[in-house]
């Protein structure tokens, strides 16, 4: 290298060494604890329907698919996160069968108990994971109550005439759900959401200790000693309820 070079060279580095050199700042941490920074309080008014399906978990406890609707109303006063009151209804049948042995001069058949008209009603939080101006996307975990408003017992013989129907008491069982969603605000007061929710309870049909069908079918001769069908003896625990919850919804925005 000419002499030259090396101190023109020289020269640069040296000018270059006496600039002051600013490090990048490094990327700040996540806080998760900021999404509990106090914000202005806001309220939301919201209609919603769609499907809901399921069946039991580890029982044949048989649930049919149906609609479902709901009111919800959100609130919320933290930067990162909402609270919600939901509501619904749907006419949703559920069906559990067992078979009873011979009781008496009574022959075996089969017990079949059928509940209709689901209601929940649940709290749940909203924990924003990406929040943008128009959009908020999150995960929901709640608890709540559900409760079927209608129930009944048959006995179905073997000749498969019903012995006798009876109705039951409603039942309620406690719930958890889990959910996740999108929430979409096109306009300023106004907007939609998408809620996908999974229900795990005890399937909303309560105690069947204290449920009974007489015990002499029509058409047959029994002993008088025979005593009463009682459900809960051939039903055992109501088995867990899972429902898989689909639901679109309009908000209204209050606050």
């Amino acid at each position: 290298m000419s002499r030259l070079n090396f101190l023109s060279s020289f020269i640069l580095l040296s000018v270059f060494a006496g600039v002051p050199v600013r490090a990048a700042d490094p990327p700040a941490p996540i806080n998760p604890l900021k999404m509990f920074t106090r914000s202005p309080f806001s309220a939301e008014f919201e209609l919603y329907s769609g499907g809901i399906t399921g069946d039991s978990i580890g029982a044949a406890y048989e649930s049919a698919t149906r609609g479902d609707y709901g009111v919800r109303f959100s609130f919320g006063f933290l930067k990162g996160v909402n609270f919600n009151l939901d509501y619904m209804y749907s006419n949703q049948s559920r069906s559990l069968t067992a078979v009873t042995p011979e009781i008496g001069s009574l022959p075996s058949g089969t017990l079949l108990m059928r509940s209709g008209n689901l209601n929940v009603a649940f709290g749940s939080g909203e924990f924003y994971l990406i929040q943008r101006k128009q959009a908020k996307f999150y995960i929901s975990p709640g608890i709540g109550f559900a409760r079927n408003a209608s129930r009944s017992m048959t006995f179905i013989t073997p000749l498969g005439k019903a012995s006798a129907s009876s109705p039951i008491f409603p039942g309620t069982a406690l719930t958890f759900n889990l959910g996740a969603g999108v929430k979409i605000y096109p306009w300023k007061h106004l907007g939609f959401r998408f809620d996908v929710r999974d229900h795990v309870s005890g399937g909303g049909t309560g105690d069947l200790k204290n449920t009974v069908l007489p015990a002499c079918p029509p058409g047959y001769v029994c002993i008088p000693e025979t005593p009463p069908l009682n459900a809960g003896q051939y039903f055992g625990n109501i088995p867990v309820q899972n429902n898989l919850v689909f639901t679109l919804g309009l908000i209204f925005r209050i606050l």
